[in-house]
């Protein structure tokens, strides 16, 4: 007993001085030693819950702070608790089983259910510590302010994504005759080849370095994104990956009732492939009710207004750069930087729009097994497309493409190389629960591959029950050439791709 109450008493201490420095000034990330200490509480005392109640952001804007406060108020359930709450909002545990990301939950579901009350809480006044900071420092607005126009965000440095960005800037000016400006955003030091800044002064891009620490240790450095969006000159911004190439010239996504229109909140996210789970801490940190209406994030295009939501949009801009930063606990929820961007708004209990279709994928037949198929982009379509129409293609986000040890010689599939075939669901409006059973899947054949498939299909079944199902199912996998979509529009892509610059496989 003595111990324990020893313990509570350490932990009570911990927090309260926690909370007394991130007053003055925003505190360093909690060592991981101390946050071990919070796996297991679950309960916050009494004054510890008043504190927090109690507690008064340090905010100027009114609107934010009301905002915020909510946020640090929302209740916390201990783990088994919120989990069975979840269940209950969410469906049952094996749609959400079937819905959710494989890998992550098998590496990630221990550790969500170990985050105690008491670790959530101080999560919480990280966010509002960060954005008082932000404010403190002055450097940078916290609340959208209007001017600054319309523009293009990239990211890159280290020689691959470079080379690929220069790819889609030379598709973007050259071919489709894009107009709007671009801001390049790398880590300082990346960019110093003279012969690579001189080709993006040409295609009118400005390089800008980031004040930010690239870990050496991490596959990919996702930290850059939500900063590059923030700093930015523009106030609209068009948010594109390195290897994401648009089919046509993007401008009009500016002026779309969808992200533009009387009421809309100035933002648009596109869909990916799986669903949160009612396990992930997520749910618990934000204080929302767990939902399985909504995909996952496909951050390779974002565009957004800073000043949408009353400018509140760039306020969870700053939320997003923080859970970036912090990425040993955030990206163990999200997969890396994507959903940090959906879960920001969740904080601040403000509105997004999500992208109507949900995504395709684009790939080829290998010829090693035709029967198989490998995807090696995400097809993301316009905001325009009504439901009885078919889908528009506009951005091929070539993520997989890098991956890939083998891929069909140029001239193949009809000259279209590997990007000769798009899977995609009959019925693909992403909020339509229709496609509960659609499953997008990677797989490895010679390299990383997606695939799509109804996981109600009763495949390998007898051919008459399987005939069966296929006349009374209401969504189906439907495979199409890619050059035979939209009157041919996009039968020379492979050749436009390969013309400025594209590459096969691995860039590095």
């Amino acid at each position: 007993m003595y111990l324990r109450l020893t313990r509570e008493t350490l932990l009570l201490c911990a927090l309260t001085i926690f909370l007394i420095v991130n007053l003055i000034i925003y505190r360093s990330p909690v060592s991981d030693v101390l946050h071990s200490t919070f796996i297991s509480t679950d309960t916050l005392s009494p004054q510890l819950s008043h504190d927090l109640q109690h507690y008064i952001p340090r905010v100027s804007s009114s609107t934010l702070q009301t905002r915020l406060k909510a946020f640090l108020h929302a209740p916390l359930l201990p783990s088994t608790e919120a989990f069975a709450q979840d269940s209950l909002e969410c469906g049952p545990p094996s749609r959400a089983k079937k819905q959710g990301n494989p890998d992550q939950l098998k590496r990630q579901t221990l550790f969500w259910k170990g985050r105690g009350n008491f670790e959530l809480a101080t999560r919480r006044m990280d966010i509002i510590s960060y954005l008082e900071a932000i404010e403190a420092r002055a450097s940078v607005p916290l609340v959208g302010i209007p001017g600054g126009g319309r523009g293009i965000v990239m990211t890159g440095g280290n020689s691959d994504t470079a080379d690929r960005l220069l790819v889609t800037l030379r598709i973007l000016r050259l071919h489709h005759k894009c107009l709007l400006p671009v801001e390049v955003f790398t880590f300082p030091g990346e960019i110093t080849s003279a012969s690579m800044l001189d080709e993006l002064t040409n295609l009118n891009a400005t390089v800008r370095e980031l004040d930010l620490v690239k870990s050496s240790k991490n596959w990919k450095n996702f930290q850059i994104k939500a900063d590059a969006i923030i700093y930015s000159s523009f106030e609209e911004v068009l948010y594109l990956d390195s290897d994401n190439i648009p089919l046509r010239d993007p401008t009009y996504l500016f002026d779309s009732p969808v992200y533009a229109g009387v009421g809309q909140p100035g933002v648009v996210f596109w869909p990916d492939i799986f669903k949160d789970h009612p396990r992930n801490a997520i749910w618990r940190l934000t204080g929302r009710a767990c939902s399985q209406d909504e995909w996952t994030l496909e951050t390779g295009q974002i565009i957004i207004r800073k000043t949408g939501n009353g400018g509140l949009n760039l306020a969870a801009l700053h939320i997003a750069a923080h859970m970036q930063l912090e990425r040993d606990f955030y990206f163990r929820l999200s997969e890396g930087d994507k959903d940090t961007f959906k879960y920001a708004f969740w904080v601040l209990g403000i509105p997004y729009t999500m992208s109507p279709r949900w995504l395709g994928t684009l790939g080829f037949h290998p010829t090693w097994d035709p029967n198989q198929f490998c995807g090696i982009a995400m097809l993301q379509y316009d905001l325009t497309s009504q439901p009885s129409a078919h889908p528009n293609p506009l951005f091929v986000h070539a993520n997989l493409l890098k991956h890939r040890s083998e891929l069909p010689s140029p001239s193949s599939n009809d000259g279209l190389g590997p990007f000769s075939s798009i899977k995609r669901m009959s019925l693909d409006i992403a909020s339509d629960h229709r496609l509960d059973d659609a499953r997008m899947w990677v797989h490895n054949s010679r390299g990383l591959c997606l695939d799509l498939e109804n996981v109600a299909d009763p495949k390998g079944a007898v051919n008459a029950n399987r005939k069966e199902w296929m006349l009374t199912s209401t969504n189906s996998v439907i495979e199409e050439k890619f050059a035979n979509i939209a009157g041919k529009r996009w039968a020379d892509f492979n050749e436009m791709y390969l013309r400025y610059g594209g590459k096969y496989g691995g860039w590095e």
